[in-house]
């Protein structure tokens, strides 16, 4: 199974990858709908990036959690049932990697599809920051 990489000392924290996804899934420019996020972390002597996105993790702990049955991994990815979905946000709590985001348009959980096993972001990266291996 290939899932996303992850290398976030590579990340420049350009956010090209958020609109990617946005432009991807819902042709907007706007990164808060994106099933990426990238976060700067600013301390006293370092400057780190932080990237939100599925990691696939093997405890799926946002499905385990889940109380209306609305996420399901398909074998490559994890699938959201609007119709069962509550918005109920015990997935993105539950997640280790914080890799779960809503936005008011929206009616299910943000979580990366890959965009369907050939995610756009990894290609538009330009510092090599994600892989999809």
């Amino acid at each position: 199974m290939k899932r996303l990489i992850v290398h976030e000392e590579k990340c420049a924290a350009c956010g090209i990858c958020e609109l990617t996804c946005a432009l991807r899934h819902f042709k907007v420019n706007n990164p808060k709908k994106a099933m990426i996020r990238i976060e700067m972390i600013i301390s006293n002597s370092d400057v780190k990036t932080k990237i939100g996105v599925c990691r696939l993790c093997s405890e799926k702990a946002c499905i385990k959690s889940c109380p209306s049955g609305a996420l399901k991994f398909n074998g490559s990815w994890i699938e959201v049932d609007e119709n069962l979905c509550t918005l109920c946000r015990t997935c993105a709590n539950s997640c280790p990697y914080g890799a779960i985001f809503f936005h008011q348009d929206l009616k299910r959980p943000l979580i990366c599809d890959l965009c369907g096993g050939d995610p756009q972001c990894v290609k538009m990266c330009p510092m090599g920051a994600l892989e999809y291996a």
